[in-house]
């Protein structure tokens, strides 16, 4: 049909390029959120030796965990809209850049642009309003282990979007994973409903639109990389955050900000939304993504000790039990639900949900 023809070109180069030349069929589905999609064969001696991208992942994923509690302690300084449009604005132009020198376009179809939309103001817009507010009003260390059941909202998305079947094995795995939140949230330093319990909460609807975004993209992933998809999501939700957040600029109080502020949110753009990207998509290309996503499991528990050397907070052996009963719900799930289809799903990162 004409439509098909048709793209959204933000191209700098000379017309005639027929847009099918520019897409980019992504074979490992995984990134700052993976899906499931086709991988590239991963040899035998791959897989089972330590290399290379077994560093690099890890360096991501220790990377994403650090953010958790850098942002929180840029918010001491900043205001919390005011943070996340500058961190996911700037990353998109990079995106922006990166493709355009990588892959030579910009171009999507039309046809994809609705879909495009709609993820941006779900995974950007929405979640980064989750995620700063969450961080205000609860511990970093809560926030790392409430992300931890991203994977169970993931597939409750998957399934409802008919792009995965529940089994019996999930359902069996699920109690384990609302006990681990429950032990997060009650064992909680001076839990009160107007303080970390609302942080809390809203920490776990972090999680929930992470994962509605992760099941929302997953078509664009069998026509883009993730790296165009990243440009398109990031602008977009970043002019979607855009009028709540120029509100919340006070031009005069950043330039009293320290010299250890600004590291920590060039750290939070530059290192956690752009390099963890190519990190990851490296390591699911090397490794193979169900070996891949197990590194993703070590984030929350990274993510309360980074806490606790940054921020100084407690570490709780309690709210420790609990993100270990949600891994292991979903690793229990996984493993089970691998060996019926021979291939294993991969779980959600939150990346930079956080």
């Amino acid at each position: 049909m004409e439509t098909t023809d048709r793209v959204v070109d933000f191209d700098f180069k000379p017309e005639g390029r027929h847009p099918e030349d520019t897409q980019v069929v992504l074979a490992p589905a995984t990134g700052s959120d993976t899906f499931p999609a086709p991988e590239p064969p991963v040899s035998p001696a791959h897989q089972k030796t330590f290399q290379i991208a077994d560093l690099m992942v890890l360096a991501c994923v220790t990377m994403w965990a650090f953010n958790v509690p850098l942002v929180k302690s840029i918010l001491q300084y900043m205001q919390p809209l005011e943070t996340s449009l500058i961190r996911f604005g700037t990353a998109g132009i990079i995106f922006a850049v990166y493709v355009k020198l990588k892959e030579g376009s910009l171009k999507i179809r039309w046809q994809h642009v609705p879909l495009m939309v709609g993820a941006a103001l779900m995974g950007i817009f929405l979640n980064q309003v989750l995620f700063v507010y969450a961080l205000s009003n609860t511990t970093s260390s809560e926030v790392s282990l409430l992300m931890a059941a991203t994977p169970s909202f993931a597939t409750i998305f998957a399934w409802l979007m008919g792009q995965e079947k529940i089994r019996l094995n999930y359902w069996l795995s699920l109690p384990l994973a609302v006990a681990g939140v429950s032990l997060i949230i009650l064992t909680a330093p001076g839990a009160k409903l107007g303080g970390n319990l609302a942080g809390d909460g809203l920490a776990i609807l972090t999680a929930a639109s992470w994962a509605a975004y992760t099941a929302m993209i997953r078509p664009l992933m069998k026509h883009y990389s993730a790296s165009l998809i990243s440009v398109y999501v990031s602008l977009i939700g970043s002019a979607a955050l855009l009028p709540f957040a120029f509100g919340q600029f006070d031009w005069n109080k950043m330039t009293l900000m320290p010299t250890n502020a600004w590291l920590a949110l060039l750290y939070s753009t530059l290192g956690s939304v752009v390099i963890t990207n190519l990190l990851w998509f490296t390591g699911i290309k090397e490794l193979g993504a169900p070996r891949t996503a197990f590194y993703a499991y070590l984030q929350p528990f990274v993510g309360v000790f980074a806490a606790a050397l940054i921020l100084g907070e407690t570490i709780v052996p309690w709210q420790i039990a609990g993100g270990f009963f949600i891994v292991g719900s979903m690793i229990i799930y996984r493993v089970k639900f691998s060996r019926r289809r021979k291939v294993a799903a991969e779980p959600v990162p939150a990346a930079d949900a956080a």
